[in-house]
């Protein structure tokens, strides 16, 4: 099956970039209690669906929001505006390949920014590619931009 949603290290760089995690309907998820009973569980992430419960029962654990490709596409702005242009996001299919991109049909290159994958890759991770260059191009508000 393909990848369905960005990785705990992909999260967590997206926190560290300062964007803001909303609600999503899966979650990575580790019990923090070193309690005996929790022992099989400790310090192991898992994927679970479900709303961020602090606590399941006795055991204590922590939860990072697990984005799907519509989650990732959703955190994308629609449009930008680079060099004083305005620039709309794209999706395209061609050639076996499917490209993300900004673009303004005047830019002599089309593109601002250019990830693909091929057809059978993950298509998650180019979207995170590109919204990690959102982000550092300041074209994503975080709480860093604050």
């Amino acid at each position: 099956m393909a990848k369905q949603t960005l990785s705990i290290e992909q999260m967590k760089h997206l926190q560290e970039l300062g964007l803001e995690m909303k609600e999503t309907m899966l979650y990575w998820a580790r019990c923090v209690d070193n309690n005996p009973r929790a022992a099989t569980h400790y310090g192991k992430w898992v994927l679970i669906k479900g709303n961020n419960a602090q606590t399941v029962g006795l055991m204590h654990w922590e939860f990072i929001p697990a984005y799907t490709l519509q989650d990732v596409l959703d955190a994308l702005p629609i449009e930008i505006k680079y060099r004083y242009k305005r620039c709309w996001l794209c999706i395209e299919l061609a050639d076996e390949m499917i490209g993300y991109y900004y673009e303004n049909a005047r830019f002599e290159h089309r593109w601002v920014y250019y990830e693909a994958v091929m057809i059978d890759e993950s298509l998650i991770d180019a979207a995170y590619s590109l919204l990690c260059w959102a982000i550092d191009n300041k074209f994503v508000e975080t709480n860093k931009n604050e």
